[in-house]
């Protein structure tokens, strides 16, 4: 099947809307049309599947208050890693705490597969996350002797060891090198995917969550770190 340039075109352009964290489907703009289109059309969304895919890509789904949402293939360019947090200088222990905060905003967000079909919005905060993962680190089951369990436990005991809250000097909010200050640091980050919005008007420390964390979440369900956390918590 011959797919005409025009639709190559707008496939692309949709696609590219896709890999912008900052915008936004409204019903009538560009973005929002094509959206549509992916959502009602197999042909087009066939031909956006195709052209995702060969740039690393994979659709997730398409709600119409978020987007396309997008995750990368192994070894795409576009691929996003914690990583990049802080300008790439994490140290070792920072990576740690920072995937283990993801974990548990998963967690604590969606603590079942099941939650994961609810669309409803979920607020989190800053303070009650890091708790949340701080009981469940204390639940988790005696360790067993695989590789992936051995990383699982040190990330746990590096989180556990450090501090939950050290104050600022002369501002509020906590300050680096405290847990709550990396749980905080990754709700910026997915802000700024577009994976969580800031919500300043329910308190300084407080997001909540777009169904483009809820589609990310969905894709890494099942992994082995997600589901002790859940059965822990």
């Amino acid at each position: 099947m011959t797919v005409p340039m025009e639709d190559v075109w707008a496939a692309a352009e949709l696609v590219a809307f896709g890999l912008r964290p900052g915008a936004r489907p409204s019903e009538g703009n560009p973005y929002g049309l094509l959206l549509e289109r992916y959502r009602t059309s197999t042909a087009f969304r066939d031909a956006v599947d195709t052209v995702a895919g060969g740039l690393g890509l994979v659709v997730l789904g398409a709600p119409p208050r978020t987007g396309l949402v997008l995750t990368t293939q192994p070894g795409s360019v576009f691929a996003v890693r914690m990583a990049d947090l802080r300008g790439g200088n994490l140290g070792a222990d920072d990576k740690l705490i920072a995937g283990l905060a993801v974990l548990g905003i998963a967690a604590y967000a969606f603590p079942t597969d099941a939650d994961l079909d609810a669309t409803e919005v979920k607020i989190v905060e800053v303070a009650a996350l890091d708790r949340f993962i701080r009981d469940a680190i204390e639940r988790l089951p005696a360790a067993t002797d695989g590789p992936a369990d051995t990383e699982h436990r040190r990330a746990a005991d590096v989180y556990r060891r450090t501090a939950a809250f050290r104050p600022k000097d002369r501002q509020p909010g906590p300050a680096r090198g405290c847990t709550q200050f990396a749980v905080q640091e990754v709700l910026g980050w997915l802000v700024e995917r577009g994976a969580a919005r800031a919500m300043p008007q329910m308190g300084p420390s407080t997001y909540q969550l777009t169904d483009r964390f809820r589609l990310l979440v969905a894709d890494m369900a099942g992994g082995e770190a997600l589901s002790a956390l859940r059965a822990a918590a």
